[in-house]
């Protein structure tokens, strides 16, 4: 998981960390069990630049409940839904009606699905409600929305490869998401190998998609992710000094 958003770092306010359990910044794979963590982003107290950094905040910590539904125990994936439940209720008010009634109700999706024991369905509700706030971020952010889109493409196409059984339909329609997203954004992209590179993920995501090569899908999957996070840092290179913790995501 992330640390510290870099949508939020241009702001300049700190931010709290809460819930930071055993394991924190730790480069183990999630899929390790003594890689025990729940991390997330309190929503901040400077009125000035509070409407942002909430935003910015609780698409974290609905970020973190998507990345750690398969992998937290259940007391701490408790915790992770509570704090994304009452970021969600904070942030209300920035939504329109519209999505604002659509995250309330990816909210009582993933309470659902933990309360079935349905990892892939918590990941899954989760992530659209990361998609809800994502998508009210400023177009003036220094880091694109299209940027944040392609993060929820990779998280869902993830939920949808450990499904069972998988739901391949779903992850190739969020491939071509992601390919949409990326069409916004590659010619601001002037660094021509990270260009080139993320291209090439995304095709080879499509292709493995295609064929439904489970093992190579995820692979290209963690690819796209991590090369999200150079296209974070391309936008907004100081993000990286507030950083030094970044695992790879888990496939």
């Amino acid at each position: 998981m992330r640390n510290w958003r870099s949508n939020v770092l241009h702001i300049g306010s700190p931010l709290l960390a809460i819930a930071a359990l055993s394991g924190c910044g730790s480069s183990q794979s999630p899929n390790d069990s003594s890689n025990s963590s729940v991390q997330t982003v309190a929503v901040p107290q400077n009125e000035a630049v509070s409407s942002a950094i909430a935003l910015a905040a609780a698409a974290e910590n609905f970020e973190a409940l998507t990345e750690q539904a398969f992998t937290a125990k259940p007391d701490e994936l408790a915790l992770l839904f509570a704090i994304a439940q009452e970021s969600a209720t904070g942030i209300a008010g920035q939504l329109d009606p519209a999505a604002a009634k659509a995250l309330d109700g990816r909210v009582k999706d993933a309470k659902t699905a933990i309360d079935a024991g349905n990892p892939p369905d918590i990941a899954l509700a989760a992530v659209e409600g990361y998609r809800l706030i994502v998508s009210a971020f400023s177009p003036d952010a220094k880091i694109p929305v299209a940027v944040s889109l392609l993060d929820y493409a990779g998280f869902r196409i993830q939920a949808d490869l450990k499904s069972d059984p998988k739901r391949w339909s779903d992850a190739r329609e969020a491939g071509k998401f992601a390919q949409e997203q990326w069409g916004l954004i590659k010619d601001s992209v002037t660094d021509t190998e990270l260009n080139k590179r993320f291209s090439d993920s995304l095709a080879k995501l499509d292709e493995y998609l295609s064929v439904k090569d489970e093992k190579m899908a995820a692979q290209a999957t963690v690819t796209e992710l991590d090369l999200v996070d150079e296209l974070e840092g391309y936008f907004q290179p100081t993000s990286a000094i507030n950083s030094p913790n970044n695992p790879k995501k888990g496939t």
